[in-house]
């Protein structure tokens, strides 16, 4: 791991915890991935954690970890539906906690930092460009504009 990103390593990223929250066999396998280096990528942005692992398909799978003072919570775009986190997951993890890692962890702003920044023209440009990137999110806009998303 870079020093800059020691600075930010989550103090609730341990092995035990690791294993607390994923299968024996995810975190095998996890620890597989992490060695092959398949971390594609891993960025810290304030509590959260954004890696892309490279698993079965084309594309990387994102993973999503946000940390508390003594735990986390992750995602993954993977299919795995095993019990647990997968082992990309642990991958990501495994990548920031450890010193030696050979990808380089990125430290960056929060988003709410760089979005604050923003005036409301910059913020519709901004959504009118991620609608454009990602129709999907289209479908979050409408809910977030009608209220259905508190």
């Amino acid at each position: 791991m870079n020093k800059a990103a020691a600075m930010t390593n989550p103090s609730c990223i341990t092995e035990a915890a690791i294993r607390a929250k994923v299968t024996e066999q995810s975190y095998d396998r996890g620890v597989d991935y992490y060695h092959a280096a398949t971390v594609e990528s891993a960025t810290i942005r304030g509590n959260q954690l954004f890696a892309a692992v490279q698993g079965s398909e084309w594309d990387p799978y994102q993973v999503g970890i946000t940390f508390s003072d003594a735990d986390f919570t992750a995602s993954c775009t993977c299919p795995y539906d095993w019990g647990g986190y997968c082992k990309h997951v642990v991958a990501a993890l495994l990548t920031v906690s450890d010193d030696n890692s050979p990808i380089p962890v990125v430290v960056k702003p929060p988003v709410a930092d760089l979005l604050d920044e923003l005036d409301a023209a910059a913020l519709r440009g901004l959504a009118y460009r991620l609608v454009a990137a990602a129709p999907t999110l289209l479908e979050i806009v409408d809910e977030f504009c009608n209220g259905e998303d508190t």
